[in-house]
């Protein structure tokens, strides 16, 4: 009889094989942060036959094999964590701190700002962008992404940010001919909007191409990638509130998990 530990699945052959593993950050590992702040992006990709772990700059994180990795003072995981990961979401949430971006606060709202948070998430992104690993940043995540490449952003701007117990949607202008064009097949997408903060065309990084502007506010980068990475994308709206948003964002989420099986694939032996 082959041995199975872990709880992976064998397949008719006796190999073992396992759900692609995806990391989502969260400012807390707490469970009833989790339950509050995190679940949309769990149930989604859990939906999508993945496996999450969650990454805190509070609590270790505890991967399905049974390792388990301590954050340090400042929040930061060690780079080891990645190594088991196929993907990583960059989870919606608070303020960035503009020092990372080489300014002082001019309308980032410091009650919002978590420093062990962005140490933790820029640190990661950096590793994840080096490593070239399936990387999807939402909303306070798209920002994280963007300064982790060498961007900044604009502090604060109104119009944007609606209460997710009443939601506002609109309408993004998808690049023609773009990478996120190619997921989606459509020149317009409706987004919900829940941000103060964002990415303009003087503050995106220089690796990075638009891939949508808001509607009508053109000015405001709603969606990039980046074209030297297998699949990088930055999203400023919510795309795992599916259930208040158009089933064409669903083809980002199968787009995002097929990288990630790629990863796994070229990992096996």
């Amino acid at each position: 009889m082959n041995a199975n530990h872990g709880g992976i699945p064998e397949d008719a052959n006796g190999s073992s094989s396992r759900l692609p593993l995806i990391g989502v950050t969260s400012r807390s590992g707490e469970l009833i942060w989790v339950q509050k702040n995190t679940r949309n992006y769990m149930d989604l990709l859990t939906t999508l036959q993945a496996q999450v772990v969650v990454l805190s700059p509070d609590r270790p994180a505890r991967l399905p094999d049974g390792s388990r990795y301590e954050p340090d003072r400042r929040g930061r995981l060690p780079e080891e964590v990645l190594d088991h990961l196929d993907g990583l979401v960059l989870a919606g949430g608070g303020d960035v701190h503009p020092r990372y971006f080489g300014q002082e606060l001019a309308g980032a709202d410091p009650e919002r700002i978590d420093p062990a948070r962005d140490e933790l998430e820029l640190t990661l992104a950096r590793q994840a962008l080096d490593r070239d690993l399936p990387l999807f940043g939402i909303c306070r995540g798209c920002q994280v992404l963007n300064v982790a490449a060498g961007g900044g952003m604009v502090q604060h701007f109104d119009g944007h940010r609606s209460s997710v117990k009443d939601p506002e949607l609109h309408a993004v202008a998808v690049t023609p001919g773009g990478w996120l064009h190619g997921i989606l097949g459509q020149d317009e997408l409706e987004v919900n909007t829940y941000h103060h903060q964002g990415v303009d065309l003087a503050t995106l990084a220089p690796s990075f191409q638009v891939d949508a502007t808001a509607l009508p506010d053109d000015w405001l980068v709603e969606a990039f990638h980046s074209p030297e990475h297998r699949w990088v994308l930055g999203v400023q709206w919510h795309p795992e509130r599916l259930f208040e948003l158009p089933q064409a964002h669903m083809r980002i989420w199968e787009s995002f998990l097929a990288a990630c099986q790629e990863t796994q694939a070229r990992r096996q032996p």
